[in-house]
């Protein structure tokens, strides 16, 4: 079973970029000409070292809206995509490659 949440317009719109990396979010917007109901959001997860200071890593969480445009919103969260930004940037290749073997065909 997948797991869901509504998500309000204001989320939408929040999630449909990335701020803090211009590379993913090339990527990213890329991937959203051919899948529009994706959307993603950014965390800061914070490591605690004892004996050293503490560090900081970046992580992705990807979702797929399932009415797109269509409210009340629902977005699916998609753990197989979410995670580090390699994994990220892995799975929306994934999309646009998808998409552009489709048209060929």
């Amino acid at each position: 079973m997948g797991m869901y949440m509504f998500v309000t317009e204001w989320e939408r719109e929040r999630y449909s970029k990335i701020q803090d990396n211009e590379e993913l979010d090339k990527e990213f917007q890329e991937a959203r000409k051919y899948d529009n109901s994706l959307l993603i959001q950014e965390h800061i997860v914070f490591h605690k070292h004892f004996w050293r200071s503490m560090t900081f890593e970046t992580t992705y969480q990807i979702y797929h809206e399932t009415h797109p445009n269509e409210s009340p919103y629902q977005a699916r969260y998609q753990m197989s995509g979410s995670g580090k930004k390699e994994t990220v940037i892995a799975y929306l290749h994934g999309i646009i490659n998808g998409a552009i073997s489709a048209k060929k065909k």
